[in-house]
């Protein structure tokens, strides 16, 4: 909901905190956002301190701003509030710094040249990645076997055999089928019943093998547990997906930070309880996301640390400030204050504001019955301008990079009247839902499964984001494809392109006697030659090329094209192939 809306609020109102964010997809602010905070996270503020509240004048002269005073039978009466020396009404001047740095895929991502979801997820999830959860599932395997010596002889941790990296992927694919394929519970997945059957599960892995790694799946040495660490469990993994995240992509020049949450009911010292959230029990995350996009950049999960707002935001920036981004952020994090040291690394701010956060005295004892519909006070310190724009409820806005002017804006129809609002009530409406966006789409087909150990869920949870990387970072290098999240998984891990994460026991294969009728739709870059993927017992597969056998020669090719499913040699027979109906003469 946006700001001027009928009913809703961000995180913080002036009489009442607004409604629950679970009806709206994206984040859109009312204009009920002041002091008191509706959608705060139970942990004390950390920025409520008189280091982070400048201090401001006493001066109480009047105020010159349209109708400031407590209306009265329809009249309004001049108010004698003022504010101090350094703030002024008229005069501002916004900041404008050049945007320096270039959006978009970088490094790896840049460079790959490729229409395969796969490959693009596969930047995250690098073999890197799951040699060290390889590692670390079977060195956890042994520790317990030696601590429990005496299983009962037909328990299931007797099938227990190490897990190799091309297992691994099989798994993690098979996990993520389960995002959109839904069924009550895990064993469904290989029923053999007609109406319950999926097939797919049962040809690619049994179900005794991956229940028996999803029990041992581990990510880190518990023999080495790092007390002061209360992400130890899953460091390894985090550090090095977020890098990943930070490495792979530019944002564009809109940046926001918002909290994210990850589902957790159980007992854990860090979970944090939000009853504004759709999610109201779980483990919050702060994340920075570019604002068109989605794409997380940077994310840090609240442990209970006693960091400032100050230091979390500068942290989430990591290499990004001094290319003159704007970063949007809601009145958790906004102060005067941060926004004048944001302003020193080229970086400008536009979000709500809570009371007592730096703002001059008169918007700081502004209440909702001063103004009148649609009127705004404004003052500013030629650094940070503050806003107080009354339309339902009351707003204050701080921006360092907006003019001091009203916008028309209009909501669905175009027969609709349109309003005026300030703007950076309208810059924020658009650009202050990068995170929501990343969320909702995570959202649709979480393949989370339950659990009594936060660190798997957790582990998922991040292998969601990768997902959603990827789609945003495939997008980006091949425009028009893939136009859904939903067809990005389809074709990346879906039974009809399984690419690398479900290498299975053997390379899919194309029935001998019949060629796919796609091999002739007339565009070879549609068709790629990729590696046969490595088994159990060879670890560079060879096989008869298509063309050769057809001619009657015995040769054979370790590359065959995914979309047909062909082993092919590269050049003479993969052209053939692909162009000519009778490819054998």
């Amino acid at each position: 909901m946006r700001l001027g809306d009928a009913v809703g609020c961000d995180k913080a109102s002036d009489e009442k905190p607004g409604p629950s964010r679970e009806s709206r997809p994206t984040r859109r602010i009312s204009a009920d956002t002041s002091e008191s905070s509706g959608d705060e996270f139970s942990e004390p503020d950390p920025d409520l301190s008189d280091e982070w509240l400048p201090s401001t004048g006493n001066s109480r002269a009047s105020s010159p701003d349209a109708s400031p005073g407590r209306r009265e039978g329809g009249k309004s009466r001049a108010s004698s509030r003022g504010c101090g020396d350094d703030w002024h009404q008229a005069g501002w001047q916004p900041n404008n710094f050049p945007f320096t740095a270039t959006p978009g895929p970088r490094r790896a991502a840049a460079e790959l040249d490729s229409d395969l979801p796969a490959d693009f997820l596969m930047l995250f999830l690098t073999d890197e990645l799951l040699q060290n959860i390889v590692d670390q599932t079977n060195l956890y395997a042994s520790q317990y076997f030696e601590a429990h010596p005496d299983n009962l002889p037909y328990s299931r941790g007797h099938a227990w055999k190490p897990v190799s990296v091309p297992e691994l992927k099989t798994f993690f694919g098979l996990s993520f089928l389960t995002g959109y394929i839904k069924k009550p519970s895990l064993e469904m997945y290989w029923s053999v019943d007609e109406v319950d059957a999926t097939p797919h599960f049962g040809k690619t892995m049994s179900r005794n093998r991956f229940q028996i790694i999803w029990r041992f799946l581990h990510f880190n040495n518990n023999a080495s547990q790092d007390a002061s660490d209360k992400m130890y469990k899953v460091r390894p993994e985090l550090d090095y997906i977020v890098e990943k995240f930070k490495e792979m992509y530019q944002p564009g020049q809109n940046i926001c930070i918002d909290e994210g949450m990850m589902q957790w009911q159980g007992r854990l010292s860090f979970r944090v309880y939000n009853p504004q959230k759709p999610v109201k029990y779980g483990i919050k995350s702060y994340i920075l996301c570019d604002s068109a996009t989605g794409y997380c950049f940077n994310m840090r999960p609240y442990v209970g640390e006693a960091s400032t707002l100050p230091e979390i935001v500068f942290s989430l920036l990591d290499r990004l400030p001094g290319h003159g981004y704007t970063l949007f952020m809601d009145n958790f994090y906004n102060s005067v204050a941060l926004c004048e040291r944001l302003l020193e690394v080229q970086t400008n701010v536009c979000g709500t504001l809570r009371k007592h956060r730096g703002e001059p005295q008169i918007i700081s004892e502004m209440t909702k019955t001063d103004l009148g519909v649609g009127e705004k006070v404004v003052r500013h310190n030629e650094r940070v301008m503050v806003v107080a724009w009354q339309d339902k409820r009351l707003v204050r806005m701080v921006t360092t990079c907006h003019q001091d002017s009203m916008q028309v804006w209009r909501r669905g129809n175009r027969d609709k009247v349109a309003q005026l609002k300030p703007e950076c009530v309208v810059a924020y409406n658009a650009s202050m839902n990068g995170v929501d966006k990343l969320e909702q789409n995570i959202a649709y087909y979480p393949f989370i499964r339950r659990s009594l150990n936060w660190s798997k869920k957790f582990v998922a949870y991040l292998f969601q984001l990768c997902m959603f990387n990827a789609y945003v970072l495939y997008r980006a290098r091949n425009p028009g494809e893939c136009k859904t999240l939903l067809e990005f998984i389809l074709a990346g891990v879906g039974a009809e392109g399984s690419g690398d994460l479900e290498e299975g026991r053997r390379t899919l294969r194309a029935p001998y006697n019949t060629d796919p009728e796609s091999r002739l739709d007339g565009g070879l870059s549609r068709h790629k030659l990729r590696h046969l993927m490595p088994t159990s017992k060879k670890g560079k597969p060879a096989r008869r090329c298509r063309v050769c056998a057809r001619r009657g020669l015995r040769s054979e090719t370790k590359m065959w094209c995914q979309s047909c499913r062909v082993p092919l040699h590269a050049g003479e027979c993969f052209t053939a192939y692909h162009t000519k109906l009778n490819y054998f003469v």
